[in-house]
């Protein structure tokens, strides 16, 4: 899912405050997500005071899972970025296309970038997740069915238990006027 943060905004116009919430990661696998980026919509913040819009700096990944590639925009440094990608390496291997993101300054290079990865003209390496992370989510998924299983299994229950008090509800209606 892509990825949000909130932040307090001030208008550069008339300096009012708003809040505003701002994409650190967007999935262009989903159309409505590319057409934000390709029509230099994301992070464009609209001042709730004087309607005054501002493309907001602010760096950001897009991803396309599907076609396992992904950019950075880095308008200016941000070290968070390095921090991420070291991430990415210890999760899916030194090299994936997550940890190896270019990081792109210049907003209509990086939009060229997406395209060329898009066409097949820049290629990416697929992210290969690892034996012991591969054990960690399938342990996780399975932690998670074993919780719904309880869940449901005191739903039956109380289904059960309602089932049979309304029947004997019924019983002594019944009863009671014959």
């Amino acid at each position: 899912m892509s990825k949000r943060l909130e932040a307090k905004i001030t208008c550069p116009s008339c300096g009012s405050n708003f809040d505003f919430t701002l994409y650190r990661t967007i999935w262009g696998e989903y159309p409505e997500n590319r057409e934000l980026v390709m029509s230099d919509k994301i992070n464009v913040a609209t001042c709730p005071s004087c309607n005054k819009q501002t493309k907001l700096e602010f760096p950001f990944m897009y991803t396309n899972a599907n076609k396992q590639f992904a950019v950075w925009w880095e308008p200016e440094f941000d070290a968070q970025i390095g921090k991420d990608s070291e991430g990415y390496v210890q999760m899916m291997g030194p090299g994936n296309y997550l940890a190896a993101a270019p990081r792109i300054k210049d907003w209509n290079e990086f939009k060229q970038t997406i395209i060329k990865f898009e066409n097949g003209e820049l290629k990416a390496k697929p992210a290969v997740i690892s034996k012991e992370m591969n054990d960690q989510m399938q342990g996780f998924l399975k932690h998670l069915q074993n919780q719904n299983k309880k869940k449901n299994s005191g739903c039956l229950g109380l289904f059960v238990l309602m089932l049979g008090f309304g029947a004997s509800i019924l019983y002594g209606i019944s009863k009671f006027f014959s």
